[in-house]
């Protein structure tokens, strides 16, 4: 693995909810509620598990390139070369974490009480459209839960 690829495993591993696991084909993949959200290769390549309207916002807006096994799925690709794309790759995967996140808020299931997805949105710095996708797709999950 490269330093960068090691220090996004460790950066992402400390997640609250994330699991890692050796990816198939090489790498570590990342899971939260034992569904992928990525991986990285060894080589220095990030896959991004996401829906086709998050794909569509991040290619349109150069932050992601279509997967480089399957450019027509859901999936997209990022090149880490260097320490900004070691940053940029953890971006998208913090982006990946948050849409799992409150996915699974939707349904019930808490992750991470402090998750603060206003907060996290403001500290992503997406494109507008991408953060109007995120904020519309899940109006209903976006409030941190209440105290019982």
């Amino acid at each position: 693995m490269t330093i960068s690829i090691d220090r996004i495993v460790e950066h992402v591993s400390g997640w609250a909810g994330v699991e890692t696991v050796p990816h198939r084909f090489g790498g570590t993949e990342f899971l939260v509620a034992d569904k992928e959200i990525g991986h990285v290769h060894d080589v220095g390549i990030l896959d991004l598990a996401i829906t086709k309207g998050v794909r569509d916002n991040l290619l349109e807006a150069g932050l992601a390139s279509p997967h480089h096994v399957l450019p027509d799925s859901a999936w997209v690709s990022f090149s880490v070369t260097d320490a900004e794309d070691e940053v940029n790759a953890r971006r998208l995967l913090r982006l990946a974490y948050l849409w799992r996140a409150l996915a699974l808020r939707r349904r019930g299931i808490e992750i991470d009480p402090s998750l603060d997805p206003e907060g996290e949105l403001d500290e992503l710095e997406l494109p507008a459209e991408l953060e109007t996708l995120v904020r519309t797709t899940f109006a209903d999950s976006m409030d941190s839960p209440t105290s019982v």
